[in-house]
């Protein structure tokens, strides 16, 4: 009874774990910031922290030893690039073995179709939210303001084009999104917020697929 109860402890644990919802944000006003949210948990990608430095100067002793660790480290480096350069020349002395049309053929079609089997269950399990896009044209010149902007303008329909097939996408409210002009200014400024939600256990359902897919593909070239 007991083993039986830790069983279910384990297993609820791992459901636990695959069912948690992973969300990627960025966002863009004066600078790019992106993070990942898990439960209650923030975790910060960019900007990167600044590191702070200490009130009291670096010892002689330890700035030494730091000199001395880089200088090794540098030199095994130098080592390690040398020998990989050896071994990548002799590899290239050796005879290699052209592969058929038909060997290439049938590369292209197990890629081609492990990427339309990615995207497809990928986009289907993809949560977007576009909460904001607003982006202010300006360049100082008339002429290249109104250039930028026509690209601009082109570029934002071919992403909604893009997004809007997937199920989990909608397009903000009209008040939350504007590409608009300004002739005065001389920088362009934005504000814009996107989010990426998934969760763990799509990940697997999504590399299970791709990996179904290459061993049906194996199969089929074994049987020939």
């Amino acid at each position: 009874m007991t083993a039986l109860k830790v069983i279910g402890c384990i297993l609820l644990f791992f459901a636990f774990i695959l069912s948690l919802r992973a969300k990627v944000t960025v966002e863009y006003s004066d600078e790019v910031r992106l993070f990942v949210r898990v439960l209650c948990f923030k975790i910060k990608i960019l900007p990167k922290k600044g590191k702070k430095k200490g009130p009291f100067s670096m010892s002689e002793k330890k700035a030494k030893k730091i000199k001395e660790g880089l200088r090794k480290k540098a030199l095994k480096k130098k080592q390690k690039k040398k020998q990989k350069k050896i071994e990548k020349e002799q590899e290239k002395a050796k005879p290699k073995k052209k592969k058929s049309l038909s060997e290439i053929l049938d590369i292209i079609s197990m890629v081609k179709d492990i990427v339309v089997v990615v995207i497809k269950k990928f986009f289907g399990h993809l949560r977007i939210d576009l909460a904001r896009f607003k982006v202010t044209v300006a360049t100082g010149d008339a002429a290249t303001t109104a250039i930028a902007y026509g690209a601009i303008c082109d570029a934002a329909l071919h992403l909604f084009h893009i997004l809007e097939p997937i199920k989990g996408f909608d397009l903000p409210e009209a008040r939350d999104i504007s590409i608009d002009v300004d002739y005065l200014s001389e920088s362009i400024s934005a504000d814009i917020k996107i989010s990426f939600a998934l969760r763990v256990w799509h990940v697997f359902h999504v590399a299970f697929a791709a990996l179904g897919q290459l061993i049906k593909h194996m199969v089929k070239n074994k049987s020939k």
